[in-house]
């Protein structure tokens, strides 16, 4: 069994499936990986060719309904739903993933003169990855937090709400397909400069060379398309790409367990100084 829904360009959610009545979902293509372009080029007298590179193409869901009931109101419904070019998500849940993706309405199509009038709407996602609904958040600090709720305290046998790492590290799992970026919000409680977080498992750096003040906020995008790192401070964002120390890498997180951790050349002696939250989700080729 499976669960299929649209959410139109207006915020508007409508179920396709457990809705016999009205609509019967009778196929969806383009769930499985989409198709990938591998470039290759000849080289003089060697046999076979030399890969040059590879690139996944955008995903093409295709959607067959038969139209049952009013079949001229469902009809005119699906318009209003499926409205052409305009954008929409697709949340898609099955036994083991609950995703999303989104894409933009190429077709909406049926043959209105036959007995069994049947539409069939093609959406293009230039995205190809489906998206896990859930986020994962993991905190990286030198203070460990232990106390949770629900709690319960003996007489003689002392709770301790946190204690202090001698080394920051965390770890974060990619249960995707596929690797995928992140963010990183960074929280500083006292004056800190030179931050540089690592990622132990690929052997990459991200690092930012400028001095942070208590209750500044630094933002590290790395998700494809939308990479930045930006500073709140004050209430005002500052763009920090000119701080970016050379040789930092856009983190990816590779498929499994990703360890970080993190350094400052000043400033760092206070427990607690830098918190840093990731936020990721995993993405799938396919459900």
């Amino acid at each position: 069994m499976f669960t299929l829904k649209i959410e139109n360009a207006r915020g508007e959610i409508f179920e396709l499936t457990h809705n016999n009545s009205n609509y019967a979902v009778v196929g969806v293509q383009g769930l499985t990986p989409p198709p990938t372009a591998v470039n290759t080029s000849g080289a003089g007298l060697i046999d076979g060719t030399f890969h040059n590179s590879s690139i996944v193409e955008q995903r093409n869901i295709v959607i067959d309904i038969i139209l049952q009931g009013d079949i001229e109101a469902n009809r005119q419904r699906l318009y209003k739903i499926f409205n052409i070019k305009k954008p929409c998500k697709i949340y898609f849940a099955n036994q083991h993933r609950n995703v999303q993706i989104i894409g933009y309405v190429e077709t909406l199509d049926g043959d209105l003169f036959v007995q069994r009038e049947q539409m069939q709407i093609s959406i293009i996602c230039p995205r190809p990855y489906f998206e896990d609904l859930n986020t994962i958040y993991t905190e990286l600090s030198y203070i460990e937090r232990k106390f949770k709720f629900p709690f319960s305290i003996n007489v003689g046998e002392p709770v301790p709400i946190s204690t202090i790492e001698e080394y920051p590290l965390c770890t974060i799992n990619n249960g995707g397909d596929v690797e995928t970026g992140c963010i990183m919000t960074v929280e500083i409680s006292s004056t800190v400069s030179g931050l540089r977080i690592y990622n132990s498992t690929l052997q990459q750096f991200f690092g930012i060379n400028k001095t942070f003040y208590a209750g500044d906020t630094i933002t590290i995008n790395t998700m494809s398309g939308q990479m930045g790192v930006t500073l709140t401070s004050g209430g005002q964002r500052t763009n920090l790409l000119n701080y970016v120390i050379e040789g930092s890498t856009w983190f990816k997180l590779a498929v499994g367990d990703n360890d970080f951790t993190y350094t400052v050349t000043s400033g760092g002696s206070v427990p607690g100084s830098v918190r840093i939250i990731f936020a990721t989700s995993n993405l799938y080729g396919g459900v």
